[in-house]
């Protein structure tokens, strides 16, 4: 996939387009409007094209520089941007440059594998949940492109399970909140148009106060968002439930509450502490670059297909009490934090 993106991206506009037939032009939840093209020889490969005409030079030059930064990021997780054009044309005695930006598109996301494959009627499958190893698959691969727009200076600013595409390989694919110059973060979403978002306590707090720059650690806001996505994809179940979006409030006791009940469908306390960590209090809660080195210590297992959590599975009459919860409780739950930027899991600190 790496070696076709790159080809493509030392070749020309003709030369490209020329291997593609238009599907059709869609609303895109986070592009827009942009134009999709299937290769012709492989329908399982798509790109998409945008097009942008902007009347003044700073505002052109501007955007060129936003599509160039972003065309450089080199991510195996992250949509990858593989051609930029510009044309400048004077229409009516104005100035006028217009911008097209290729790059990947993919139809599919995690929420529809969750709806496809374990929430389907008509699909007799033998296991009616998400496999753990899968789960594991998928925060491990949004957590290192996380991890590394966090190391760039930027963050994704909208997780949520619809926002998590999937190659055909069934990778996982994250395209962040600006990767379209000048579009809206979640929180903004939520302030202008009162979109539901999983917006972290925090981030909740400035949205009642109607804070149009929120003074709040946005990688951590964004790490608490992951935090719900896994447990909605484990228990299945939205995690809009958890939220009184009336008053701008999310019920952390609830969501304690449905983490516990993992145990019993058979989810390990490795995973279930994972959770816990990432939506635990924001002082305490990691940072994505946290997250990729404690998973650093299990990726070759989960990349190599290789179950290294059924040890830390837990029979029904051991689960933890859903009320003991991390923000309110003195005592700390095995793997819970009890100091700033250290991560433990129920085999030790990492």
């Amino acid at each position: 996939m790496g070696n076709s993106n790159q080809r493509m991206q030392e070749e020309k506009y003709e030369n490209v387009m020329k291997k593609f037939k238009m599907k059709g032009s869609i609303h895109h939840n986070q592009l827009g409007i942009v134009r999709v093209y299937d290769l012709k020889d492989d329908n399982n490969y798509s790109i998409f094209e945008f097009h942008k005409t902007v009347t003044t030079s700073e505002e052109a030059k501007l955007m060129l520089a936003h599509y160039k930064n972003r065309k450089c990021y080199n991510n195996d997780h992250l949509t990858q941007i593989f051609f930029i054009s510009e044309q400048n044309s004077q229409i009516l005695c104005q100035d006028q440059t217009q911008l097209t930006v290729i790059g990947e598109f993919f139809y599919n996301n995690i929420q529809n594998e969750m709806k496809l494959c374990y929430l389907n009627e008509n699909i007799r499958n033998i296991v009616q949940q998400f496999p753990e190893l899968r789960l594991w698959q998928i925060t491990l691969q949004i957590v290192n492109a996380c991890a590394f727009l966090e190391k760039n200076g930027r963050y994704h600013g909208e997780i949520k399970s619809k926002n998590i595409y999937l190659h055909p390989d069934q990778s996982v694919k994250l395209t962040e909140y600006n990767f379209i110059y000048g579009s809206m973060t979640g929180y903004q979403k939520a302030l202008l148009v009162n979109d539901f978002q999983y917006l972290s306590p925090e981030l909740l707090k400035e949205l009642r106060a109607k804070n149009p720059q929120p003074n709040v650690d946005l990688v951590k806001s964004d790490v608490f968002a992951l935090g719900l996505t896994l447990l909605e994809l484990a228990s299945l179940s939205s995690c809009e439930q958890y939220y009184d979006w009336i008053s701008k409030e999310v019920h952390i006791d609830r969501i304690i509450k449905a983490n516990d009940q993992l145990i019993q469908k058979g989810y390990s306390t490795l995973f279930t502490n994972l959770i816990y960590q990432m939506i635990s209090e924001a002082e305490s809660r990691p940072r994505f670059t946290d997250l990729k080195e404690v998973l650093s210590n299990f990726e070759n297992d989960i990349n190599n297909h290789i179950d290294f959590y059924s040890k830390y599975q837990m029979k029904q009459n051991h689960q933890f009490n859903a009320y003991n919860s991390v923000y309110t409780q003195p005592y700390q739950r095995p793997g819970q934090f009890n100091q700033t930027q250290s991560i433990y899991l129920p085999n030790g600190s990492y």
